[in-house]
């Protein structure tokens, strides 16, 4: 036990060091996910494993696991066989297309996400490296896989009003939107004239995701709806209607930061779909919770004339 002094401080022998407490933990929320570690590189894997924490040393055993998986990967055959990925919609579904078509949000549905097609998700290359499993699985539970219309209304959903949480702190003029819906985007922005006063702002949404594929030399890619293609997946789904659409570069494909690299499902020994199903290449961990927010602040600043 330290000595104390007078003023209540600790009193620190010469020859001593004064003892402090073991840092602690801050607890971070978690959900369980799945990465696709035989094609992460080390780092990425490293940091997955480790549930990406900054302030803990990767296992030995994590990185062991991942040279496993990369291990699996070099030993599969060259390439992957798309043919046959695609089908026409069958006659069931266009009630459903046309009512998608009907709506003004999707009315430009074709130009800005593809031809709908029925798509065999086991032929689909995976371009990102973690996903979210239990939501994926509870989002199709009882959805059966000869049921074309309930799927289509998860994959190809019809545009609906959604509510968003909104706060507005008025001591620093900022208005905070967030949400665990990584589609939550700012759509544009406008000015206008108001009660003789001049309006500055943007405009949010929460977009509405498609299941859509993406084509990009000869090779076929998920662009979006990676959740609902795992949960379609593990609930042994494999063929659903879906957008697909060609591009003539990666840049216009438009994805998201945080990928694998290009070469992990453009290159001779690409992810698939189906691959965070397999252990062999695949592994769960709890994952970091993630919010998407979006923060809107007026700032009067005064300047030198």
């Amino acid at each position: 036990m330290l000595d104390m002094n007078a003023d209540n401080e600790p009193v620190v022998d010469k020859d001593k060091s004064t003892i402090l407490p073991e840092p602690t933990s801050v607890p971070i929320p978690t959900r369980k996910g799945r990465g696709l570690l035989g094609w992460m590189p080390a780092v990425q894997a490293g940091a997955f494993l480790s549930g990406s924490r900054q302030d803990k040393e990767p296992d030995p055993s994590h990185l062991a696991l991942a040279n496993q998986a990369r291990e699996v990967v070099g030993q599969r055959a060259a390439g992957i066989d798309q043919s046959n990925a695609f089908f026409e919609l069958p006659s069931e579904l266009v009630t459903h297309l046309k009512a998608l078509e009907a709506n003004p949000k999707s009315a430009n549905i074709r130009a800005e996400r593809g031809e709908p097609r029925l798509i065999d998700l086991t032929k689909i290359c995976a371009a990102q490296p973690v996903i979210y499993t239990e939501d994926a699985v509870r989002r199709v539970k009882g959805i059966q896989s000869d049921d074309l219309v309930a799927i289509a209304q998860m994959t190809m959903p019809i545009p609906i009003p959604r509510r968003m949480p909104i706060a507005f702190d008025p001591t620093r003029q900022v208005w905070i939107i967030s949400s665990a819906n990584p589609n939550l985007r700012v759509a544009g922005n406008f000015s206008a004239e108001i009660e003789n006063k001049r309006a500055f702002g943007f405009l949010i949404e929460l977009a509405t995701s498609y299941m859509q594929v993406a084509g990009l030399a000869g090779r076929y890619f998920l662009r979006d709806g990676y959740h609902r293609a795992y949960g379609l997946l593990a609930s042994g789904i494999t063929v659903v209607p879906g957008f697909v659409q060609e591009f003539q570069t990666f840049e216009e494909v438009g994805m998201p930061v945080g990928l694998l690299p290009q070469n992990a499902y453009l290159g001779e020994e690409p992810a698939r779909l189906t691959d965070y199903l397999d252990e062999a290449v695949s592994t769960e961990v709890d994952v970091p919770v993630t919010q998407k927010t979006i923060v809107i602040q007026a700032l009067e600043v005064p300047t030198l004339s």
